[in-house]
């Protein structure tokens, strides 16, 4: 007060302007004014035209710069998709877990001593009451010459970064694009992600050079920019359990605002010790039983899981276009905060209903066609009904229909992903659409006693059934994801109805099957890969061109090749597995290694027009296997000149087999020995106290790992404590 009473005395000699200014009085709903622009510059009472309140608020001083109108949202097409999941090496093995109702949940094992901190009573300071784990079988695994990592660097990396790499470069190929192909293109990069514990198992690495890169989760989204040469915006995202949904959201923003023409979004969430599991038991959200059992009376909390997954998105206007291969469409999405609660990590039935009816609202998605929806339904008491009554609330302003929304949550299945829980559930609904087949929830005997269903649009699968919908309508899911720090986001998805009808082909016009790799081994993995897919087409080979055009225009061109000139898929079959039984004597065949014609081949690609004319003479004369043998020495060959009309479209064909090289950190003056396995630890001892050499071109050490539990020290306590004796010491010296 006395602070507006000086105020008020220093403008004495100002005549003050309080006259009310009047304005036309009109009602919102008259108003032709976008809504959005609407929330922001609202004119009570305005019932002209947008040109026309334009006008106005220019003769009355007020500035526009603000008030453009709304950009028009753009259905978002998700053209390539990979992913790792627990007991899911690749999405085939992903879905088959899921339609099969498998519960890929186990004890830790071998990551840490889980005896260490398991307990089944009360909880004490650094203990658990969880030894379970969703847990990823290749996690420690890597291929970093492939991404021209050096060994030194990969083992300083944290693992999310590793997996987040690898995958998004399958995510490139399953989309039949070339990765090398994006380079400079404004190609955007959002994964959502958390600080992993990785470096807190070398107190020697986790403060070095290779360690602030390989820790860092903004260099963890940086990686496949850097290595492809991407342009457009790169984002790692955390807000927790909601980060990978949020990610896509992000990129679904991107790409209508025009700052990406193409986008990697995704998630990755590794553990490498007992930390989460320590802190999330400490906070009483574990399941003490190991199972998420989401929606079911007996929840008790999660368990946590385990996970990466990348969709490569699309303008859908331009996947159509460029007649891409689309998975699914992203029709509507939105992200929202719950703010204040009755606790920072309480969640709010009121946002999230909010949030699925402006997603509904404002992509003009009626929700009596969404018969799919993919909860976040961690299996907590009072988290599953929350979200139950939000989406009650939310879809009651639509409809009163009942019983046709099936809903269901994979945490059942895998666990929460944590950071990677959103990507998780986007890809089990787009391949729920893919296969027409509403997947089995888990877990669930008598349902929650604060869910009432009845007389809701809303039912819980727990078998698998076929996805049915009336009169060729595109079927249609949602997917939720609620972070504990309150940031919400909502999505929706649907079938791709592709009307265009493939182009018939000759079943004998020879073509060009071109195979390569950065290794010899690896080669041979891809043709195995090969082989497997063709013979596992249960509904008939695609089109051969459409195989071969894939393979050429959608995989980059490596250092060893090979390649078959046949006409027939079972010409090809028969080819490759003659390949791999080791004859070279094979018609139509050329092998090649391109660093042996490095000198030569550089003289043919420098002439660019000199090799399009041969190319396109060898084509019109049927000679391809000039061609085939041309490329397997290293010449870039123009493939499109193959297709002189129409070209084939692109196929989902097996991704590139990663070398699987161990990068795990186990050092001397690790803090915890996290990574123990006492096989392998007896069986390689020196000695009872040296276990293994560990000496490099510094330094002679020895590393040992001692449990405690050791007879020289659970015999040896000095003032209680476990002490190594003296004597000890001198032996290994």
């Amino acid at each position: 007060l006395r602070q507006l009473s000086e105020y008020v005395a220093s403008q004495a000699n100002i005549e003050p302007v309080l006259t009310p200014v009047s304005t036309p009085a009109v009602t919102r709903q008259q108003a032709t004014v976008p809504a959005q622009v609407l929330e922001v510059f609202e004119e009570p009472g305005w019932s002209g035209s947008w040109p026309e309140l334009t006008s106005w608020r220019t003769e009355q001083g007020v500035s526009m710069m603000s008030a453009e109108p709304a950009v028009q949202r753009q259905a978002v097409a998700i053209i390539g998709m990979a992913g790792q999941f627990p007991q899911a090496r690749t999405l085939d093995e992903y879905w088959s877990n899921l339609a099969s109702g498998r519960d890929c949940i186990e004890e830790v094992g071998a990551r840490w001593d889980v005896s260490q901190y398991y307990t089944t009573g009360d909880l004490g300071s650094g203990q658990t009451n969880s030894k379970w784990l969703g847990a990823l079988d290749d996690y420690d695994l890597f291929d970093p010459l492939f991404f021209n990592i050096s060994p030194t660097e990969a083992e300083s990396m944290d693992p999310q970064q590793r997996l987040f790499l690898q995958s998004s470069w399958h995510a490139i190929e399953d989309a039949g694009y070339s990765a090398d192909g994006l380079s400079g293109s404004r190609c955007g990069v959002f994964v959502g992600c958390a600080s992993g514990d990785y470096h807190d198992l070398s107190v020697d690495q986790q403060h070095s050079a290779r360690s602030f890169t390989g820790g860092a989760t903004s260099i963890l989204a940086a990686r496949i920019s850097y290595f492809l040469d991407l342009q457009g915006p790169c984002w790692s995202v955390d807000t927790a359990c909601s980060s990978s949904l949020v990610s896509i959201a992000n990129a679904c923003d991107s790409l209508n605002t025009g700052s990406s023409d193409l986008a990697l979004a995704g998630g990755v969430y590794v553990m490498s010790g007992p930390g989460m599991h320590i802190k999330t038991a400490q906070s009483g959200m574990l399941s003490p039983d190991g199972r998420c059992f989401t929606f079911d009376e007996r929840a008790n909390g999660f368990v946590p899981g385990e996970g990466v997954g990348v969709v490569l998105l699309k303008r859908l206007a331009d996947a159509q276009q460029a007649a891409d291969r689309i998975h699914a469409v992203i029709a509507g999405w939105g992200v929202n905060q719950d703010g204040k609660t009755n606790g920072i990590t309480a969640p709010s039935a009121q946002s999230q209903m909010r949030l699925e009816q402006e997603v509904y609202d404002r992509h003009g998605i009626n929700p009596e066609q969404i018969q799919l929806i993919e909860a976040h339904g961690t299996g907590t008491r009072l988290g599953d009904p929350i979200e139950i009554e939000g989406l009650k609330s939310a879809f009651a302003k639509y409809t009163d229909a009942s019983g046709y929304c099936a809903v269901g949550s994979v945490k059942s299945n895998i666990g929460h992903c944590l950071t990677a829980a959103g990507v998780a559930g986007v890809l089990k609904l787009v391949l729920a659409l893919k296969h027409r087949q509403l997947p089995p929830t888990l877990h669930v005997e008598q349902a929650n006693e604060h869910i009432r269903l009845s007389g809701s649009p809303f039912y819980l699968n727990s078998q698998l059934r076929p996805w049915e919908v009336a009169g060729g309508e595109p079927r249609q899911g949602a997917v939720s994801s609620f972070g504990f720090s309150g940031t919400n986001v909502h999505m929706v998805l649907r079938e791709y109805l592709d009307s265009e009808v493939p182009e018939a082909t000759s079943p004998e016009a020879p073509v060009v099957i071109a195979l390569s790799a950065r290794t010899e081994v690896s080669l041979r993995q891809k043709a195995q890969d090969l082989v497997a897919w063709m013979s596992a087409q249960a509904d008939g080979l695609a089109s051969l061109d459409s195989v071969a055009y894939t393979l050429q225009m959608g995989r980059v061109a490596m250092e060893m090749r090979v390649g078959f000139v046949v006409s027939t898929p079972s010409e090809l079959l028969d080819h490759l597995n003659q390949y791999l039984s080791g004859e070279t004597q094979i018609k139509g065949f050329k092998a090649g290694q391109v660093k042996q014609h490095e000198e030569g081949i550089s003289i043919i690609n420098e002439e660019v027009d000199v090799q399009r004319s041969l190319v396109e003479k060898w084509v019109s004369q049927g000679q391809l296997t000039k061609v085939l043998g041309l490329w397997v020495k290293g010449a870039a060959i123009d493939w499109q000149q193959l297709y002189p009309g129409s070209v084939p479209r692109r196929v989902s064909l097996p991704l590139y087999p990663f070398a699987k090289e161990r990068y795990w950190w186990s050092s001397p003056g690790s803090t915890l020995q996290w990574v123990s396995n006492d096989t392998a630890k007896v069986s390689t001892q020196l000695h009872p106290l040296l276990h293994r050499n560990v000496s490099d071109l510094y330094e002679q050490r020895y590393q040992s790992s001692f449990t405690g539990d050791e007879f020289f020290l659970a015999d040896h306590k000095v003032g209680g404590l476990k002490v190594l004796p003296g004597v000890a010491y001198l032996e290994m010296a």
